[in-house]
C-alpha cells in the first residue's frame, strides 16, 4: 500500500504580514541611527558610572550639579595638564632637530648623488621614476585621507559634547537614569527596570575606580622604569601613560610615542630600551593587571574580561575596547534573573 500523503496548508494572516513588515522597518529605522543609539547608550554607561561618586559628593553637601561640574574639571584639568607639561619638551626637541637640519640635508644630498649614480650605471632609473609616481599617487590618497578623518574628528568632538550634555542630564537627578527608563518603558517594566539600574549603578561604580586603580598602577610601573633608564620627563610621561591607561591595549602605545621620541634625540640605544619597557608593561597590564583588578572590582573572570575586550575592539574600535567591560557587567546583571531561575528549576528537580 502507498503511504498516505499529508497535505498541511500553511495560513498567513494579513495582521502577521504586517508585524513583518514594521518588524523589518524597525531594524532598518535603528540601522540608520545607530550611531544615536551609540551616543545614548555611551552617556548612560557613563552616568552610570559617575552617579556613584555624584552621591558621595551629594552626602557632603555639595549640589548634583556642581558635582558634575567637577568631575568635568577635575578631569579636563588632568589632561590639560598632561598636555601642558609635555608639549613644552617637545617642541625643544623639534628646535633640537630643526637646528641640526643643515648637516641632515648635506648627508641626504650626498646619498641622492650616490645613489642617482648608481641608478645610472645599473639602469634602475625607470623603476625609481615607478616608484615616485607610485609615492605621488599614495600622497594624493592621503590627501583624501586627511579630509575624512578631519571630518570624523569634528563628528566625534560633536559626538563628545552631546554625550557630556546627556551625562549631565541623566545624574542632575538623583534619580535621573531612573527617570530615563521611566518615559520610555511600560508600566509594568518600571518596577524591575529601577531594580536592575540600581545594580548597574553600583556595579559601574566599582568599574570606574577600577579603572583609576589601574591608571594609578601603570603610572607607578612606568614612572619607575623611565627613572630607573634614566629618562628626562619620566613623571610627565608617566602621567601620559596613566591617563591613557583608560584606552586598554592601545593606550601604552599611545603614551610609547612622546617618551620614544623624547629619548631617541638622546640616544637612540636608550630609546630601544624605552619600547622594550612599554612593550612589558603592556603585557603585564593584558595578561595579568587588567583581568584581575577588573575581576575584583566587577567579578568578571579574567578570561572573559580578555574575550570581551576582543571582541569589543573588532566590533567598535577604541570605543569598544573601552565600553566591552562595563557592557558586559550590564548584560550579565540582566541575564542574572534568567539563571538563578533554571537554577532554582533544577533545584527542585533534584529534589
Amino acid at each position: 500500500m502507498e503511504p498516505l500523503k499529508q497535505k498541511m496548508n500553511v495560513t498567513i494572516s494579513t495582521g502577521s504580514i504586517i508585524k513583518i513588515i514594521a518588524i523589518f522597518l524597525l531594524l532598518g529605522f535603528l540601522y540608520l541611527v545607530r550611531d544615536i543609539l551609540a551616543i545614548i547608550f555611551i552617556s548612560i554607561v557613563i552616568a552610570s558610572a559617575l552617579d556613584p561618586w555624584i552621591d558621595a559628593l551629594q552626602k557632603r553637601k555639595i549640589p548634583r550639579a556642581i558635582g558634575i561640574l567637577v568631575v568635568y574639571l577635575a578631569i579636563i584639568g588632568v589632561v590639560s595638564l598632561a598636555v601642558m607639561l609635555i608639549v613644552p619638551p617637545i617642541v625643544e626637541q623639534v628646535k633640537q632637530i630643526t637646528g641640526s637640519f643643515p648637516q641632515y640635508y648635506d648627508k641626504l644630498v650626498q646619498l641622492y648623488s650616490t645613489f642617482q649614480n648608481f641608478s645610472n650605471k645599473y639602469g634602475v632609473e625607470g623603476s625609481v621614476q615607478n616608484s615616485l609616481n607610485s609615492l605621488s599617487d599614495s600622497l594624493a590618497q592621503l590627501g583624501s585621507g586627511i579630509f575624512t578623518f578631519s571630518s570624523r574628528f569634528l563628528g566625534g568632538i560633536i559626538g563628545l559634547f552631546a554625550v557630556m550634555v546627556m551625562v549631565f542630564y541623566l545624574t542632575i537627578g538623583e534619580a535621573g537614569i531612573k527617570e530615563f527608563f521611566h518615559s520610555i518603558a511600560p508600566s509594568k517594566y518600571q518596577p524591575y527596570l529601577v531594580q536592575k539600574t540600581n545594580q548597574v549603578q553600583h556595579k559601574l561604580g566599582q568599574w570606574l575606580r577600577g579603572q583609576l586603580i589601574l591608571s594609578l598602577i601603570i603610572f607607578t610601573l612606568t614612572f619607575i622604569g623611565l627613572t630607573i633608564l634614566g629618562v628626562k620627563y619620566a613623571l610627565v610621561l608617566a602621567l601620559i601613560a596613566g591617563i591613557t591607561e583608560f584606552i586598554p591595549y592601545i593606550g601604552p602605545i599611545i603614551s610609547a610615542i612622546p617618551a620614544v621620541f623624547l629619548t631617541f634625540a638622546m640616544s637612540p640605544l636608550k630609546a630601544l630600551l624605552v619600547v622594550v619597557l612599554y612593550i612589558i608593561i603592556q603585557q603585564l597590564e593584558n595578561q595579568i593587571i587588567v583581568p584581575k583588578v577588573m575581576q575584583k572590582s566587577v567579578g568578571l573572570n579574567p578570561i572573559v574580561v580578555i574575550i570581551v575586550m576582543l571582541i569589543g575592539a573588532k566590533i567598535a574600535g577604541v570605543v569598544g575596547i573601552i565600553l566591552a567591560v562595563p557592557t558586559t557587567t550590564i548584560i550579565k546583571i540582566f541575564l542574572s534573573d534568567f539563571f538563578e531561575e533554571r537554577k532554582e528549576k533544577e533545584e527542585k528537580l533534584e529534589t
